[in-house]
């Protein structure tokens, strides 16, 4: 294929070689006099067939994948205008969008590749959501897409099974010609129920928003599909059980420090050591209590403290303002509040101002110790010490002391349930609250003695 600059007398001079159906002369800055032109448009072609045929032609690459648009014919256009053409074309590319994706073209729109779809859907409403579910839809549906640093662990927990995703599955099939049967197979290759209602779940998303953006006109091919039912091993706690936890969090159980006075040697070098690990783990269980009495009497989230600042709380009229960390929107609403303001009780009040004097040079309430400017990330050697209490349960975690806050606040304690609702951030969605219920049996013993009373029994 020759490289040439075009110009209006190479227009109706060029021919197709013998023995060809067609030939393409590609705009080049050199021209037939050996001469050096300005204006050429590279990936702009002049297509002449056998026929005698002749048209502009855009040769450009996509999402890795080349392509070759026919502009229109030399009767139509001119080299200047086929030259701005590409010139567009090429902005379009730049800005990472199709120029042969048009929305108005029916019959272009059920030409959709299922890549096509999924580059657009992360482009224009993925990105906007959190990052664990940026993570998730990239495990699921769309691999090639650079994974949010935030999710990363270093800690070996968050293993992934390698699945295939639903992208690169169907990555050239058109959204259009995909059927029940097709998602079926895709979703055999989770075995558990969670993964598969979790892979379920992003592709009705995918397609419904396809179908809300009139990108294709069909109906979801995943409605059909139901989700698996999955039996959840419920995390059972006992009235006694609960206040043992209440007792060991806001009144912490700490190590004895000997004393080592009449050591000498290495007697008293080994007993310095044993001070130093007791005063080490002392100082992570009371900081460990500080952080799950706040939990307990704020019915927060365990994120929600570990972004908190000091200034997001007022200490004289009780109040914390909690930003918006949880990434989810709960209503339909266009706007979102900066932060919410919550009452909070003044145990949690105290246990900050000790927090303040433990880090004095940090902004965030509960820092990392390595770096003061970052989030704590863990308790993990402090909880594990907390579990082996009396009276505290194996299955016990951070994010259980507000399952426990709430059950104990709707066992009849006189405050509304809608109440309850919205200072957990609910907006009130009782059917939301209620699954935080762990369904305490103490609390509703007084209705069976009742009905016994009233049976005379």
């Amino acid at each position: 294929m020759p490289k040439i600059y075009l110009n209006e007398y190479l227009l109706n001079s060029a021919k197709c070689p013998s023995g060809k159906d067609q030939e393409i002369y590609w705009d080049y800055p050199v021209a037939t006099d050996g001469s050096i032109r300005n204006g050429s448009v590279s990936g702009l072609g002049l297509r002449v067939t056998a026929l005698g045929n002749r048209s502009f032609v855009h040769a450009y690459q996509f999402n890795g994948k080349r392509y070759r648009k026919s502009l229109g014919s030399t009767i139509l256009l001119s080299v200047a205008s086929a030259r701005l053409a590409v010139a567009q074309r090429e902005r379009q590319l730049e800005a990472g969008e199709n120029p042969d994706f048009d929305q108005t073209n029916p019959r272009r729109a059920h030409l959709l590749t299922i890549k096509e779809a999924v580059d657009r859907y992360w482009a224009n409403h993925v990105t906007e959501l959190s990052l664990g579910y940026q993570d998730s839809f990239i495990t699921f549906i769309a691999q090639w897409k650079k994974r949010p640093p935030a999710v990363v662990s270093n800690r070996g927990h968050n293993s992934r099974r390698s699945y295939t995703d639903f992208g690169t599955m169907f990555s050239d099939r058109p959204v259009a010609s995909l059927k029940p049967l097709d998602i079926e197979r895709y979703l055999k290759q989770f075995t558990s129920g969670h993964t598969f209602n979790k892979a379920l779940q992003h592709t009705l998303a995918l397609f419904n928003w396809a179908i809300r953006m009139q990108l294709v006109d069909m109906r979801n091919p995943a409605n059909p599909i139901r989700r698996r039912k999955t039996v959840r091993k419920r995390r059972d706690y006992s009235m006694e059980q609960i206040n043992q936890i209440a007792a060991h969090i806001f009144y912490p159980v700490l190590e004895a420090v000997p004393d080592f006075e009449d050591r000498t040697g290495l007697a008293k070098r080994n007993y310095a050591l044993v001070i130093g690990q007791a005063a080490a783990a002392n100082d992570q269980m009371l900081e460990l209590c500080n952080y799950m009495g706040i939990l307990f009497l704020t019915m927060a989230r365990p994120s929600d403290l570990n972004l908190a600042t000091f200034a997001h709380f007022d200490l004289e009229k009780l109040i914390w303002h909690k930003h918006n960390t949880k990434g989810i929107k709960l209503s339909r609403a266009a706007y979102e509040y900066a932060y919410r303001s919550v009452p909070i009780h003044t145990r949690v009040a105290a246990m900050v101002r000790t927090q303040r004097e433990r880090w004095p040079d940090s902004d965030l309430v509960f820092p990392s110790h390595g770096d003061s400017a970052k989030p704590r990330d863990n308790f993990r050697k402090g909880l594990a010490r907390f579990k082996k209490l009396k009276g505290v349960p194996d299955h016990f975690q951070l994010y259980d002391l507000k399952r426990i806050a709430i059950s104990l606040m709707l066992t009849g304690q006189g405050v509304s349930h809608e109440a309850i609702s919205h200072y957990v951030d609910h907006k009130g969605n009782l059917e939301t609250t209620m699954i935080y219920d762990l369904g305490l049996v103490d609390p509703l013993r007084p209705v069976t003695e009742r009905l016994g009373a009233l049976l005379g029994v």
